[in-house]
């Protein structure tokens, strides 16, 4: 509230001030000193037309030194409504001062050529003569009185044209020799000057020093108070809107508690009160409110790390809004790289995190497959003892007493290594062969059948490991379900090696049965669920099975897929 007071006041005092105010001469001028005849065209803004990029904007340097003048053409562009050309008495020219665009010829040898007695001009408006050739000193003569750095200074001359230039107007001044050739030519086109409001000054506080907003205000006012020019003249009225960035800018390097007085450009012809303009901040995107205002804007940047965004505009001229940006320059921890750092750490820490996750899951899901798998085991088990019984039972009802003991001292040693096997993940082919021979040779004693087992020489059975016991339910199908009762029944089981595969076959040439049917024995389900128990915990080795079974036999392939990549 003590500020807005304070706003309030400054803007009754400017009011105070305007009320007297008085138009002066336009502000920025093109000197052209031709020996020591100077001829000044005023505007409030004069601007060389084809000025290369990296030649300054601001009218007080937009300055060329010429050597020769003569036979020259030369464009600006003007914002200013009024023109004037003033050639100045050359007995003044020592007390001269210039500011705006210059060209001087130093050449003695035009000395005669710019000789104001013999001196004419033409003006041309809009490709119409509107003043044709005339001699200066017969034209209207002026003498005016400026107060220069503290000390007046006093200018006679000739005064042969004015005029006031709307959007589009082109004008063209030429001089001559009296009944010569033009010797200089002098374009001029008018242009609209900024429709936006732009900094005329700027006041920041100093960073070394400790201050409030609040002083930081009641100070810039009270320099504002003593600033006699900046808003007592039409100085700035049509000037371009990029005159602001040479002031201020948009840079993009700005400190958290750096502190702004702001001074627009009052509207053209107009009073600053204190609704002439609105104004809004934003703050990272989050927009704030049209406020209305007298064009004297205070900004603090109190934030790091934040973009600050002032747009202004003139009320009653709505559309055409000015937009200032100040990026204040981030904290440690706000900056780039400090995110990346800490990006990449909790990255880091996530990869560890989920890392240890997947292998205690990858854990907990391999012990319950070998607990499921240790309880088809405990399954497999009875059914092998209860197939073995049968067996037993049947030599005992065949009276065939020595075979039955012959067996049952068989079926004890085959019974352990059954438990044994159980009790490992894997085992090697040799043991399982083993298991496979010492089973067979018992089923022998009570249905005699041929039996052949094949193993590719490229197979290492003492190294390679294979499931326990995997074949065991399958060939005691075989056995009891394939063969049973049938002359000349032959089993074989053939081991090889395909690529980068283990194969295990199992044929006989018994009954066969329907595959698509379901089966009610436990031996062929129980290998399919161990089967898939396996394939669910591994990902490049994988097991499959195949049966193909017609009455003329069955036959079915094991396939250890990969099970050989690094043999």
């Amino acid at each position: 509230m003590k500020n807005f007071l304070y706003l309030l006041l400054f803007v009754s005092s400017l009011s105070i001030a305007q009320s007297k105010e008085t138009i002066e001469k336009p502000a920025t001028n093109a000197y052209f000193v031709l020996n020591k005849t100077t001829v000044r065209v005023e505007n409030n803004f004069i601007r060389n037309k084809y000025i290369s990029s990296n030649e300054s904007k601001d009218p007080y340097y937009n300055s060329a030194i010429f050597n020769n003048l003569s036979n020259k053409e030369y464009h600006f562009i003007v914002l200013g409504e009024k023109i004037n050309l003033k050639i100045t008495d050359p007995k003044v020219f020592d007390n001269l001062f210039m500011i705006g665009v210059r060209g001087i010829d130093t050449l003695k040898i035009n000395k005669d050529l710019y000789r104001i007695t013999d001196l004419e001009i033409q003006i041309v408006k809009n490709n119409k003569i509107v003043k044709n050739w005339t001699l200066v000193t017969e034209t209207k003569k002026y003498t005016e009185t400026n107060l220069l750095e503290g000390k007046k200074r006093f200018e006679n001359g000739y005064f042969p044209y004015t005029d006031s230039l709307v959007n589009g107007d082109k004008l063209l001044i030429l001089f001559r020799q009296k009944g010569k050739e033009s010797f200089l030519k002098l374009h001029f086109e008018k242009k609209e000057g900024a429709r936006k409001p732009f900094i005329i000054i700027s006041n920041s506080n100093d960073l070394n020093k400790t201050v409030s907003f609040e002083n930081f205000i009641q100070e810039s006012i009270d320099k504002l108070h003593k600033d006699s020019f900046f808003d007592k003249s039409n100085f700035h009225d049509s000037w371009p809107e990029d005159f602001a960035p040479r002031i201020i800018g948009n840079r993009s390097r700005h400190f958290k508690g750096e502190k702004y007085c702001l001074v627009f450009r009052k509207p053209n012809g107009k009073k600053r009160i204190y609704d002439s303009f609105e104004y809004r901040n934003s703050v990272n995107s989050k927009k704030g409110e049209w406020t209305n205002s007298n064009g004297i804007i205070f900004l603090d940047l109190n934030e790091s790390g934040a973009e600050y965004k002032l747009e202004i505009r003139y009320k009653d001229d709505p559309k055409y809004v000015a937009v200032y940006k100040f990026n204040t320059e981030p904290d440690w921890y706000q900056t780039l790289w400090f995110k990346i750092v800490i990006g990449m750490f909790f990255l880091l820490i996530f990869s560890v995190v989920y890392i240890i996750w997947m292998r205690r899951m990858t854990e907990r899901k391999r012990l319950e497959q070998k607990s499921k798998i240790k309880m088809l085991y405990a399954q497999l088990n009875p059914h092998f003892v209860f197939n073995a019984l049968g067996s037993i039972q049947g030599l005992l009802n065949d009276n065939q007493i020595e075979k039955a003991n012959q067996y049952l001292a068989g079926f004890g040693s085959l019974l352990r290594n059954a438990l044994t096997s159980s009790e490992n993940e894997t085992q090697s082919i040799e043991n399982e062969i083993k298991s496979i021979n010492n089973y067979i040779e018992l089923e022998q004693l009570r249905n005699p059948f041929s039996y052949r087992l094949i193993i590719d020489e490229k197979v290492n059975v003492h190294e390679t490991e294979i499931l326990p016991l995997l074949m065991q339910p399958l060939i005691e199908n075989a056995i009891k379900h394939g063969i049973s009762n049938k002359e000349k029944a032959e089993i074989t089981v053939t081991i090889s090696k395909k690529a980068d595969d283990l194969l295990f076959e199992l044929a006989d040439n018994g009954k066969g049965f329907d595959i698509l049917a379901e089966q009610k024995g436990f031996g062929l389900k129980l290998v399919k669920e161990r089967i898939e128990l396996f394939n669910q915990s591994t990902k490049k080795m994988k097991v499959d099975m195949k049966i193909e079974s017609s009455s003329s036999g069955t036959h079915i392939i094991i396939r250890y897929k990969n099970w050989l990549k690094n043999d």
